[in-house]
């Protein structure tokens, strides 16, 4: 299993199911999935020769580029050319944060992660994409053991606020518990 599958939590069958793309890139993208990354990256290519404005073959290729070869400066260019081409749509974003990823530039993943959850919020490989962010990035407490309790507790808290739904949500539990608080003592 390619770790780009691996990231996406495609499973064993992956489908296009969440990705705006045509029949021929999500065709490419399966033989990418299965761990062909040659005949996915010569598929892509040739879409690119039909279509060079294919934003989703690109950023497919990138990945290509990304895990077969390691060249990440290529690869990363080609994915900042699918952003260029097509800035609404995630597929570029989802590209430059696996290659970022991979390459152990979390912060700049994480920040790709951010951009393609607000162009596609409830798209399934976001879960997978952030997991794999939290399983590359150093633990709470460096002293301790990643799978510490205190540390599994902290990370669990640190996930839970990353999103503006529940950042708000605890907010305002403060709030009131402030308020609570306060009129226990008039």
């Amino acid at each position: 299993m390619s770790e780009f599958q691996k990231m996406f939590g495609l499973g064993i069958q992956p489908k296009c199911t969440g990705m705006d793309a045509s029949p021929v890139v999500c065709a490419a993208y399966r033989l990418l999935f299965d761990g062909d990354r040659t005949g996915a990256e010569h598929r892509f290519k040739r879409i690119l020769r039909d279509n060079p404005r294919d934003a989703d073959a690109m950023a497919g290729l990138a990945v290509c580029v990304a895990e077969a070869t390691g060249r990440f400066v290529s690869a990363t260019k080609l994915a900042s050319e699918a952003v260029r081409l097509a800035p609404q749509s995630p597929a570029g974003y989802y590209a430059l944060a696996y290659i970022h990823l991979l390459g152990s530039r979390l912060e700049q993943g994480y920040r790709y992660l951010i951009k393609a959850q607000k162009l596609a919020p409830g798209d399934p490989r976001l879960k997978s994409g952030f997991a794999l962010f939290d399983q590359e990035r150093p633990p709470v407490i460096s002293d301790l053991q990643r799978n510490h309790p205190v540390n599994v507790a902290l990370t669990g808290v640190r996930t839970f606020m990353r999103s503006s739904m529940h950042r708000t949500m605890v907010g305002l539990l403060v709030v009131e518990s402030v308020f609570l608080t306060g009129s226990l003592f008039v």
